[in-house]
């Protein structure tokens, strides 16, 4: 007798289960290793898609307090719903992507508790082999990211001689918000200067296996275009690590000067 058979009606046909048909296709899509690879895979790319930006925008503080503060002014109050919708679905980007590579891991270890004698780590790089932890390190520095410029929490500004403020009571500058002072007084301080750009290294080191990885999931790492790929990994990695961490010493060496403490 089939496994799906449950009680034989002695005058009627025999009842079956449905085959999962009480489980949403979406859960049964994330619930598979290829989907989940897909998904990850497509959420990568579009949180690096949204890292370039974002770094973009960042770099004009160099051009000064009015570019930033415009920019600033003109994504959170000029776009309206619209940037409630963005930052809800980098949200879920953010939480697919990373519960959904943590879920292939663990299962990827669960398939095989008794390591290879030979392991095929020995010619994987360290950042192939570390994309778990890199990942979660990104995650917590997004979140510290996050308290320390959207929220103000962690850093204050300097506006007078031993008068320091929160990042949200800067007096603003033409009507709007000064950003330009948040980043400045962030990034003359040591030892955020230095975590940002440790923060900026562990993200390089997991984009350089992550972006030719997602690649190779959706099948365009094959072998006419494996070189290709590689570049083109390396290259993404390295324009990201260097706009990040030309803002942070660029701010440091005093390529945007302070507009605080004034006497």
């Amino acid at each position: 007798m089939s496994s799906l058979t449950t009680v034989r009606h002695p005058k009627g046909p025999v009842e079956t289960k449905p085959d999962r048909g009480a489980v949403p296709f979406v859960w049964a899509f994330f619930d598979s290793s290829v989907g989940a690879k897909l998904t990850v895979a497509f959420t990568g790319l579009g949180l690096v898609i949204f890292t370039v930006f974002h770094m973009i925008g960042n770099l004009k503080v160099f051009q000064g307090p009015e570019a930033i503060n415009n920019y600033a002014y003109f994504l959170k109050h000029d776009l309206g719903i619209l940037i409630w919708i963005a930052r809800a679905g980098l949200l879920a980007l953010f939480v697919l992507h990373l519960t959904l590579a943590i879920r292939l891991t663990l299962r990827s270890r669960a398939a095989r508790p008794t390591p290879y004698a030979h392991p095929g780590s020995v010619q994987a790089t360290i950042s192939s082999r570390t994309m778990i932890w890199s990942g979660i390190v990104v995650g917590l520095f997004v979140l510290f990211h996050l308290a320390h410029f959207t929220f103000a929490w962690i850093h204050g500004a300097e506006i007078e001689p031993g008068k320091v403020v929160s990042y949200m009571d800067l007096p603003p500058k033409n009507g709007k918000a000064d950003v330009y002072s948040m980043v400045v007084a962030g990034f003359t301080t040591p030892w955020l200067s230095i975590l940002y750009i440790v923060a900026q290294i562990v993200l390089f080191a997991h984009l350089m296996h992550g972006v030719q990885s997602s690649f190779q999931t959706l099948g365009l790492k094959n072998n006419r275009f494996r070189h290709v790929v590689r570049i083109l990994g390396f290259a993404i990695a390295t324009l990201i690590l260097v706009g990040n961490v030309g803002i942070v010493l660029g701010v440091w060496f005093g390529f945007a000067p302070p507009l605080y403490p004034k006497a």
